[in-house]
């Protein structure tokens, strides 16, 4: 006899209420999604995916996370990567790509939800790391990496949140980002000036 939602255990549940999240999500975007939806498909009240998720934000927020979280461990524990921040960023955006039109969901729900700010800055804050580190393995030590940090994280946040087609690979794409951004690095010394 299959348990009732009262012996499934807490974790178990909300666990399947995120999964359930994150297919409809992701299948209809975060304006077709519902909460009532969500609980009609495991058999639950709005009320009770409530009390797991407070609010539609809070549970968009644990989706995005979610997805991103299994990205970043899949591209982490990839020995093929060995580490390389090049090669985890592109692999995580290459896993995201189908799902950028919830980024951008999300990117614009910024303003009006703490919850989605703080989920976006985290994914952003992992892929500027990456892109940073990327850069400052092409340049010497003395290369004033941290001045391009603005300008690379610009950059970037546009990669994720654009929603056109693109010609070229996201492998290119970031190639594209940091070739520029290194040789501009490389010409700018720590403390030092440039110019004429």
């Amino acid at each position: 006899m299959p348990k009732n939602s009262q012996e499934i255990p807490h974790a178990e549940r909300r666990a399947k209420v995120l999964d359930e999240a994150i297919r409809q999500f992701a299948g209809n975007g975060y304006r077709a999604t519902s909460i009532t939806a969500i609980a009609k498909v495991l058999g639950l009240s709005s009320a009770a995916v409530h009390w797991y998720f407070p609010t539609k934000d809070d549970l968009f927020a644990e989706v995005l996370t979610s997805m991103f979280h299994a990205a970043t461990e899949r591209a982490s524990g990839d020995p093929d990567l060995g580490g390389d921040p090049r090669a985890e960023l592109i692999s995580v955006l290459e896993e995201l790509d189908p799902h950028k039109a919830l980024v951008r969901e999300a990117y614009e729900r910024l303003n009006t939800s703490s919850t989605l700010r703080e989920a976006y800055a985290k994914v952003l804050q992992w892929a500027d790391d990456r892109l940073i580190r990327a850069i400052a393995q092409r340049v010497s030590e003395d290369a004033d990496v941290d001045l391009l940090a603005e300008t690379a994280h610009v950059l970037l946040e546009g990669l994720l949140v654009s929603v056109r087609t693109r010609d070229r690979s996201i492998a290119d794409m970031i190639d594209l980002l940091i070739d520029p951004l290194a040789a501009a690095a490389a010409a700018r010394p720590r403390g030092g000036t440039t110019g004429s």
